[in-house]
């Protein structure tokens, strides 16, 4: 996962798109038939001349789920994107980490607002600055409020010796990332840290003695039927014909095909949009009064709750209030960017997923585009 992008510099690559923009949002309201892929078809242009080989999305929208690829899975080769095509989630992987520790909370398997000290077992919780009483807990690692620093994971080329959790976290080799540490006090300053997810990923696993992998498995991955997602870190040689290639912001393969990311929880995820959607739909039935998704009883309340009232949910960035309420993810990964926007009050989202270095403009774009045409409750600058 590489850093977020400051807002300003999405703010002005989307200044780029406006034509775009106007074009699709004036193209009428509703979900009515070829309209996504309308919208979709609008940015090819500038989808192009930023090098970014394919998009694919899946939008939600009146309870229906529709799919929309374009372009190619790599520019040396002719075969098209499709909507089983999967590509890098990168920071959406913290989300989909973050319902799981909702998950395990609701099941009594760990508790959001303990102390993850009590949980370490491999590797120790490190100093936290004095003056201060609030405990890093997985509420605050998945809040961004923890203290963590290590904001992003650059990933590794596919031949590279590759760390364990607790290398990660010690920053020791063969991670290339510094060490994990609590730089400033818990529950007083939001500040994004993948290095953060990396302590709750070790935390849960020791919590319950299982595997992370295994884990996102059981509790997100099956009961939602995401089928065709997982922590394929390296994919192995059969699963590389159905995935999209990483390029550069030339718009050339990154060697090997992509980096990978053994950092699970904060970068690790290869999914597709339709399967990301499923988790845009538990949302929505969990806001509605269904307690028997993944998130329990009150699990999608405490998702969309700024945590410390410091403007960030447990593994979402936040905007709008009450039924307006949004939730919003980016994912940048090396040669990979991608957008997760779920309403669950009013029952819409989309996931866009792209093969580009350069493609959070054209995702950030098309998201304003859906927004506008859809009539959703928020509008860009999406949270950060």
């Amino acid at each position: 996962m590489t850093p977020e992008r400051p807002a300003r510099l999405a703010l002005t690559r989307r200044g780029v798109l406006a034509g775009a923009i106007a074009v699709v949002a004036s193209r009428g309201q509703g979900a009515e038939s070829g309209a996504l892929s309308d919208i979709v078809a609008a940015f090819d242009r500038e989808r192009e001349r930023r090098n970014v080989p394919s998009i694919s999305v899946a939008l939600i929208e009146e309870g229906r789920v529709s799919l929309c690829q374009r372009g190619l899975r790599s520019v040396s080769r002719s075969d098209a994107v499709g909507p089983e095509t999967r590509y890098q989630a990168a920071s959406i992987s913290k989300t989909v980490a973050a319902i799981t520790a909702i998950a395990l909370s609701a099941r009594g398997h760990v508790a959001l607002d303990a102390d993850v000290g009590t949980y370490l077992k491999r590797w120790r919780l490190p100093q936290i600055p004095a003056m201060t009483s609030n405990p890093v807990t997985l509420r605050r690692l998945f809040g961004m409020t923890s203290g963590c620093n290590v904001p992003g994971y650059l990933g590794y080329p596919v031949d590279a010796l590759l760390p364990n959790a607790v290398q990660i976290l010690a920053g020791v080799p063969p991670a290339n990332s510094p060490p994990v540490r609590i730089v400033t006090s818990p529950g007083t300053v939001e500040a994004y840290s993948g290095g953060g997810c990396q302590v709750a990923q070790v935390a849960m696993e020791d919590a319950t003695g299982r595997p992370f992998a295994e884990l996102v498995s059981a509790y997100v991955l099956r009961p939602l039927a995401m089928d065709r997602s997982g922590f394929f870190q390296p994919p192995g040689h059969a699963q590389r014909a159905s995935f999209a290639l990483a390029h550069d912001d030339g718009g050339r393969e990154i060697a090997g095909g992509w980096h990978v990311y053994p950092e699970y929880a904060a970068a690790g995820l290869w999914s597709k949009p339709s399967d990301l959607a499923r988790i845009v739909l538990a949302m929505i039935a969990a806001h509605r009064g269904d307690a028997q998704t993944v998130f329990g009883g009150s699990g999608v309340t405490a998702m969309l709750t700024s945590v410390d009232d410091l403007g960030y949910g447990i593994g979402v960035a936040l905007a709008g209030e009450g039924n307006g309420r949004i939730a919003m993810k980016r994912g940048n990964n090396l040669g990979f960017r991608s957008g997760f926007v779920a309403c669950p009050g009013t029952g819409q989202g989309a996931v866009v997923m792209t093969n580009g270095n350069d493609g959070e403009p054209v995702v950030d774009a098309l998201l304003d585009a859906l927004a506008e045409h859809y009539r959703w409750p928020a509008r860009a600058p999406w949270p950060e």
